[in-house]
């Protein structure tokens, strides 16, 4: 169970989409957001499935991976953008290998990722929401 130094008050209740294909992140990451209070949507492991999803519901968030098993995953951060969803992507990738021009302002948490970091995220996506 990960407890982050200070625990975000802004998350609780918020639906996050989870996208990543390794189960041993998708499991810690999935954990560190119910602790928060969140509903997590997923985890999906792929492209497919992720988009799936958000054709059935809202998120309030999403964190996606980039490589989903050798599959990109900005087709999903493009259709995220299309419904007003905010998302981060976790990632080892710097801006210059991988990112189009379209997504490299894009808010990234390196992995392996820093909780703290993931936390600010949350507390930015709990004000949006309640506003």
């Amino acid at each position: 169970m990960i407890h982050p130094p200070d625990a975000p008050s802004g998350p609780a209740g918020l639906r996050i989409l989870v996208v990543e294909d390794n189960l041993l992140i998708a499991d810690t990451v999935c954990d560190m957001l119910e602790n928060w209070g969140c509903a997590v949507i997923g985890p999906v492991p792929d492209l497919e499935r992720g988009l799936s999803l958000l054709a059935e519901e809202r998120p309030d968030g999403a964190l996606l991976d980039i490589n989903l098993g050798g599959t990109l995953s900005f087709p999903l951060a493009a259709a995220l953008e299309v419904q007003g969803v905010p998302f981060v992507f976790m990632t080892g990738y710097d801006e210059g290998t991988i990112f189009p021009p379209e997504f490299r302002g894009i808010r990234r948490v390196s992995k392996p990722f820093d909780v703290k970091e993931v936390a600010e995220v949350l507390e930015v996506w709990g004000r949006l929401v309640r506003h």
